[in-house]
């Protein structure tokens, strides 16, 4: 067994150990913009994810993250063109109380055997925010 393996497995039993404190957000993933460039979006997914909400900089910018959404299990890439997949910082989530906020950033350690993260953590900011 790799250190991948290790990781991966590690990831699994977290999810797997803290699916009672999990909750759901709804994700809606962008698929474009309508002739006015309002943004567009496909129907809203339910996810199972951890959230954390803080106040912290991001990048030393002036962008305030007030939470971050861990997803570990995967999330499905969308598909539509010009799409970062399967998390693209214009899409939008929602938190259980409807507060949301544009993604400041999208991480995660990548697992060699897939080419995607073993999990992925999401930077949520200001509504006001772009």
């Amino acid at each position: 067994m790799g250190l991948q393996d290790i990781v991966r497995n590690a990831v699994a039993i977290a999810n797997k150990v803290t699916a009672p404190l999990q909750t759901t957000v709804t994700h809606e993933a962008w698929i474009g913009a309508d002739k006015y460039g309002k943004p567009q979006f496909d129907l809203a997914v339910i996810r199972p994810a951890l959230i954390e909400r803080k106040t912290a900089a991001v990048g030393g910018s002036q962008i305030t993250q007030n939470a971050t959404v861990y997803f570990l299990s995967p999330v499905e890439e969308h598909g539509a063109d010009d799409r970062q997949e399967p998390l693209d910082p214009r899409d939008r989530i929602t938190l259980p109380d409807g507060w949301t906020g544009p993604i400041v950033n999208v991480e995660g350690l990548i697992d060699p055997a897939t080419n995607l993260p073993y999990l992925y953590t999401v930077a949520l900011g200001n509504p006001g925010a772009s």
